[in-house]
């Protein structure tokens, strides 16, 4: 996948959405070209606060783990803020304040009523695309984790489904999740 074309026009949309009032507890991403609005539910930051709790519990205070942080990804006018992304150790932010793609080791989206379409589908291609190595999807509507890993040739290879309340740990890295206490929705 190409490097990301069109940051300068994803840059233009951002500050159209800066400037809106977008009410307290949205996030805004750009989704192929899309603005795109996503309440957060309490099971979302919920699940969002567990799950950076078990990474910064297996790698440290100083991992550098972010949430709803805007990353530009390549494809048609991608900026998106996943709920969380693990960066590989030493990823440094560009003369933008941006982080690249491809120093994503881990992203994880927790699907709301809005964003279910978007985590299923077009994230799912897009980060399979841009090379992402795992990709998990918390759906606390299901109470199913979906981890998809391994991409190659723009889709993931490998695709495993935990129940909520197992723990299972990440393919490549290791690292254990717990779902013992994530809410369903």
């Amino acid at each position: 996948m190409a490097d990301v074309a069109d940051s300068a026009e994803l840059d233009e949309m951002f500050s159209l959405v800066e400037a809106m009032k977008v009410p307290p507890g949205y996030r805004a991403e750009i989704i192929e070209g899309q603005i795109v609005l996503n309440p957060h539910r309490k099971a979302q930051s919920t699940i969002i606060r567990r799950l950076v709790g078990d990474l910064t519990s297996a790698l440290g205070r100083d991992a550098d783990i972010l949430w709803d942080v805007r990353v530009d990804f390549p494809g048609g006018l991608n900026g998106y803020a996943p709920d969380v992304a693990l960066m590989r150790d030493g990823a440094e932010e560009d003369d933008h304040g941006l982080h690249d793609y491809r120093d994503i080791e881990f992203v994880a989206e927790v699907v709301s009523q809005g964003s279910r379409r978007d985590d299923y589908d077009a994230k799912l291609k897009v980060y399979a695309a841009a090379g992402i190595p795992t990709y998990l999807i918390a759906d606390p509507k299901t109470g199913v984790a979906h981890v998809f890993h391994a991409p190659r040739e723009g889709v993931y290879t490998d695709e495993t489904s935990h129940t909520f309340g197992e723990k299972f740990a990440l393919p490549g890295s290791g690292i254990v999740i717990d779902t013992t206490s994530w809410p369903r929705d």
